[in-house]
């Protein structure tokens, strides 16, 4: 059994900050910084929340990642943008970037901005919700350190290449957020630290074997969720994220949690196509149709993407967020290293 301890959610967003202060990031980053792991745990996404401090901190020691930001426009259009990140940590670019593509979409109903050049951008769920909230529909993809083998190949040629799209509705929005491998890498190495075991049939070890051990997993090869499917998706994803903006290839990323290769956002707003009360109206309608679909044999209901993470994130707010003992453990290090308060446990 993992033992957790539980802690409030403004205590932990001041360490996270604090702590990156500690290692050189402007303040206005460092809460940014703390928003977004935070917001990750809450929803239960915690191998994006606040486990990826000391490895953001890192790969700021090891020049992998800058601790400063640049956000250089080098290509500006009514409607498209490329960004250089100039190596910055990535959660502050890509927020910027999801912002620039926001306003550029209220002018003319449809935006995307690409960037390259930046560090790790955490969870894509954090950008689509930031459109959300504009009453925006937001997609968001990136390509990653290449872990991932191709529908048919024996080596990793892409990342894990994640994709989040979201949708605004009457009440929770719909947030799909899906790596296009097997299993997020990061959730092999919290896996690792849990003593847990992973499923069958999403990773190889290095010389090509299946395994359900998460240190040869993760120190070998993982597969693509839906055989040639999710390798098409992957591929997909790779073009938008890496070669629209010019950014790196996964095949040529360093392999640390702390890095990435491109970002790509894109925006539309619902207007551009129809009265928002009546997008309104048949999105609502689709999702009491799924609400009210019959369970399968087995099932109790069934869920919205992204309803789950709600319901984490509710209970976590009241309740206090768990924090698994290895992660307890990682952060009491950091805490001590950088002179950092820990938060208080409930």
């Amino acid at each position: 059994m993992v033992d957790y301890v539980r802690v409030l959610a403004d205590d932990l967003r001041r360490f996270t900050s604090e702590c990156f202060v500690r290692y050189g990031v402007p303040k206005v980053d460092a809460d940014l910084i703390a928003d977004h792991l935070v917001l990750a745990n809450l929803r239960g996404v915690d191998s994006h929340g606040v486990i990826r401090i000391p490895y953001y901190g890192e790969g700021i020691k090891r020049g992998y990642v800058k601790p400063t930001s640049e956000f250089r426009i080098v290509k500006d259009g009514v409607a498209v943008a490329v960004v250089d990140g100039g190596n910055g940590l990535g959660i502050p670019i890509a927020t910027r970037a999801t912002d620039l593509a926001i306003s550029k979409c209220r002018s003319v109903g449809l935006a995307a901005v690409g960037v390259r050049n930046l560090g790790h951008v955490g969870m894509l769920a954090y950008y689509t919700l930031r459109a959300v909230k504009n009453n925006l529909i937001g997609l968001a993809t990136v390509n990653a350190p290449a872990r991932v083998a191709p529908w048919g190949g024996g080596e990793a040629v892409f990342g894990t290449n994640p994709i989040s799209i979201a949708f605004p509705t009457s009440s929770k929005p719909i947030v799909i957020d899906m790596a296009t491998s097997a299993i997020a890498a990061f959730k092999i190495r919290l896996a690792a630290l849990k003593g847990e075991k992973i499923p069958e049939g999403i990773a190889l070890t290095k010389d090509g074997r299946p395994t359900t051990d998460p240190k040869e997993a993760y120190e070998g090869i993982l597969l693509p969720f839906g055989g040639y499917k999710g390798y098409a998706i992957s591929l997909a994803i790779e073009v938008l994220s890496a070669i629209l903006s010019g950014g790196t290839l996964s095949k040529y990323v360093i392999n640390h949690p702390s890095t990435q290769g491109g970002f790509f956002m894109l925006v539309i707003d619902p207007t551009a196509f129809r009265d928002y009360s009546d997008y309104l109206r048949d999105i609502d309608s689709l999702v009491r149709i799924l609400k009210n679909c019959k369970p399968a044999q087995g099932s109790n209901e069934v869920l919205l993407p992204g309803e789950p993470e709600d319901r984490n994130y509710e209970e976590r707010l009241r309740n206090g967020i768990p924090i698994d003992s290895s992660t307890w453990k990682l952060l009491t290090d950091i805490a001590k290293e950088l002179g950092v308060e820990l938060p208080k446990t409930l």
